[in-house]
C-alpha cells in the first residue's frame, strides 16, 4: 500500500475517532440532565403534597398552617429512593427547604425552598 492510500485511510480513521469522542460525550450530558430532571420532578411532586398538607387542619391529620413539623413520614414519602436520596430541612412556619441528589451521580444537586403558595429553586447549601 503506498503513500497515497495510507493518508485518505488515517484521515478516516481520526475523523471516526473524533466523532465517537463527540457522541459519547454528547451522551453523558444528555444522561446527567435527564437524572437532574428527575431529581426535580420528585423534588416538585413532594413540594406539591407539602403544600397540600400545610392546607389540612392539623385535626385532620395536616399541617394545620405550619410547615415547622412537616416530615417524610407525614407525606407518606421516602427521602432514599433509586433516583436520588432527598432532605428536609430549615423548617419553619410559613417555608422549608427541600434538597435532592442523585445516587448514580453526588455532582447533580437540587434544592428548592417550599412555600404555601409557590416552590422556588435555590442554590444548594
Amino acid at each position: 500500500m503506498g503513500n497515497q492510500q495510507m493518508l485518505p485511510l488515517l484521515l478516516a480513521a481520526v475523523i471516526v475517532g473524533i466523532a465517537l469522542v463527540r457522541g459519547l460525550a454528547t451522551l453523558q450530558e444528555t444522561n446527567k440532565q435527564d437524572r437532574e430532571a428527575q431529581i426535580q420532578q420528585a423534588l416538585l411532586g413532594t413540594a406539591e403534597r407539602a403544600q397540600v398538607w400545610y392546607r389540612k387542619p392539623a385535626t385532620l391529620g395536616g399541617g394545620g398552617r405550619a410547615f415547622s413539623q412537616i416530615s417524610w413520614r407525614k407525606l407518606n414519602l421516602n427521602a432514599n429512593t433509586p433516583i436520588g436520596k432527598f432532605t428536609m430541612s430549615e423548617k419553619m412556619v410559613d417555608s422549608f427547604r427541600l434538597t435532592g441528589q442523585s445516587v448514580d451521580d453526588p455532582s447533580i444537586l437540587v434544592s428548592y425552598v417550599v412555600y404555601a403558595d409557590s416552590v422556588i429553586l435555590q442554590k444548594p447549601r
